[in-house]
């Protein structure tokens, strides 16, 4: 008898998606392998304008060349057919539940709206029984994620 299978859905941070694309990053090897897995990934509207920012200050102090192609690579990968989902909350569903996170956890305002983005997004795109993942390098906000219900997943 077959059990049934089981998904894994998992909602990546900008801290392992900047450190992704920018290679003098630590950890950059084990965070570009967690974008190239097969795995189902998500991220929000606020990482992509949160990643496009780091990477241009990047190329503004000469951390990096050609930003215009790591920009490129990023929304290729955000893309219909790339592999992660974009997804965007209610702005005041996003909002009240950061400020009840930042209450209840102490957790930087940036980190709990990530985190208030993952809770009312990527749970519905997980099916019953799906493992839901959150992937960061804040351990403040891991410990907050995993206190909601959310498996480490960070690389």
């Amino acid at each position: 008898m077959v059990g049934p299978t089981v998904t894994v859905l998992t909602y990546v941070d900008s801290s392992v998606l900047v450190r992704s694309y920018l290679a003098d990053e630590p950890k950059h090897a084990v965070a570009r392998g967690l974008v190239e897995s097969r795995s189902v990934l998500t991220t929000s509207t606020l990482a992509l304008l949160e990643v496009s920012s780091a990477l241009v200050r990047a190329a503004r102090s000469r951390r990096i060349g050609d930003v215009d192609t790591l920009l490129a690579k990023l929304y290729e990968e955000v893309s219909p057919a790339g592999p992660i989902v974009l997804i965007r909350a209610n702005t005041l569903d996003t909002e009240n539940t950061a400020r009840v996170l930042v209450r209840r956890f102490g957790i930087r305002a940036l980190d709990a709206l990530h985190l208030a983005i993952a809770h009312l997004t990527a749970r519905p795109l997980a099916g019953q029984g799906d493992e839901i993942g959150f992937a960061t390098y804040d351990p403040d906000q891991l410990a907050a994620a995993a206190d909601l219900g959310f498996v480490d997943h960070s690389p």
